[in-house]
């Protein structure tokens, strides 16, 4: 079976909104039930089971980022992330971010810092100036999409990360429109804490957000929630024992999302075998074959194609309308500053071609 067929919705629709949200191939639904099937049968009697799925979960996260284990903890979604991140720095300073940014990284940082200095970065093509006129010893946080949700554009991440860290600046990167379809590294590209929601390019259930941090800032931060299951020895609940985990379990409060982690650690096995390389290089045709389609019937493409990831957006008037009359058509896509398609590696030219029938109609 050909990971195409694993996904059931391309019977039914040719979807290119991936980067709303993902469908579930069946694998991961497969996953889902097995615990759920578990947790039924068993309960409690199968927790220890459950944590080292949760175990074995964190360990491909990590690989995915080029991380270590012990660096990556499980919350919600991107937003949780992203504000756990927020409310642990001192706020004195000032915060470094770009004006292409999704709401949840953009709300937190605006509320917490009075000298919230904005890239200009929306036309597309991405210069690091922008960012380094900005930056300056009194930056605390650069925090960015890896890849820009309205215009598709690819940050130059190392880069920025060096400028930062010149200065004595964190970088914060929003990875939910990059991780699973571009390769990352955390440590090539000098991210200091990474946010990454599991329902868009991971493939993977709503409600799982891994949160890594570099463990060479661990040990100074601690957590601005804490519970049970942040403790370092979390099945001792004596009032006593008050040492968080020596790990960034530490952000974890309490009982975690058990099929969500599962199911998004069985999509991730399944990108590393695969290989993250081969993955990003289909992203990549799939998504400047669009490019090319929509050219030839004369819309502007707002997405730089020299550094861009899975998103397209074009220049199209009406485009909410249109929207709802490819939906009619069982096409996805989205209306995010104009048309917004995207692909995935499990999808194809058939799916682009319908389109841009659709669209030429």
């Amino acid at each position: 079976m050909s990971i195409r067929d694993q996904f059931d919705i391309t019977k039914e629709y040719a979807y290119l909104n991936t980067a709303a949200t993902s469908p579930l191939p069946r694998y991961v639904v497969r996953e889902v039930e097995a615990f759920l099937q578990s947790h039924s049968r068993f309960a409690e009697a199968a927790w220890d089971v459950w944590m080292e799925k949760v175990n074995v979960a964190r360990n491909r996260c990590a690989a995915l980022i080029g991380g270590d284990a012990r660096e990556i903890s499980f919350l919600k979604n991107t937003g949780e992330c992203i504000n756990t991140a927020c409310s642990m720095l001192p706020g004195g300073g000032n915060a470094v971010t770009t004006n292409v940014e999704f709401p949840s990284n953009f709300l937190p940082w605006r509320i917490k810092y009075s000298d919230l200095r904005v890239a200009d970065v929306a036309d597309g093509e991405v210069d690091v100036s922008s960012f380094e006129r900005l930056i300056d010893d009194n930056t605390e946080v650069v925090a960015f999409s890896e890849i820009a949700y309205n215009t598709g554009a690819r940050m130059p991440t190392r880069e920025i990360a060096e400028i930062a860290h010149d200065h004595g600046a964190l970088v914060v990167s929003d990875a939910v429109q990059a991780l699973g379809a571009m390769q990352m590294d955390v440590r090539e590209q000098g991210i200091d804490i990474l946010c990454c929601g599991s329902h868009k390019w991971l493939t993977s259930p709503f409600g799982v957000g891994i949160f890594y941090m570099s463990s060479e800032l661990l040990d100074d931060y601690d957590p601005p929630y804490i519970g049970w299951s942040s403790l370092e020895d979390n099945e001792d609940f004596s009032l006593q024992n008050t040492r968080l985990a020596n790990s960034a379990r530490k952000f974890e409060i309490g009982n975690l999302n058990f099929p969500g982690i599962m199911g998004m650690s069985r999509s991730v096995e399944v990108m590393l075998k695969r290989g993250l390389g081969a993955i990003e290089d289909e992203v990549t045709i799939l998504s400047e074959y669009l490019m090319d389609r929509l050219s030839e019937l004369g819309f502007r493409i707002i997405t730089p194609r020299e550094a861009h990831g899975g998103i397209v957006t074009s220049d199209v008037k009406n485009s909410k309308e249109i929207v709802q009359d490819l939906l009619a058509q069982r096409i996805l896509v989205s209306s995010r500053n104009g048309l917004r398609a995207s692909t995935h590696f499990w999808n194809n030219k058939e799916d682009i071609d319908r389109l841009i029938e659709a669209l030429r109609r």
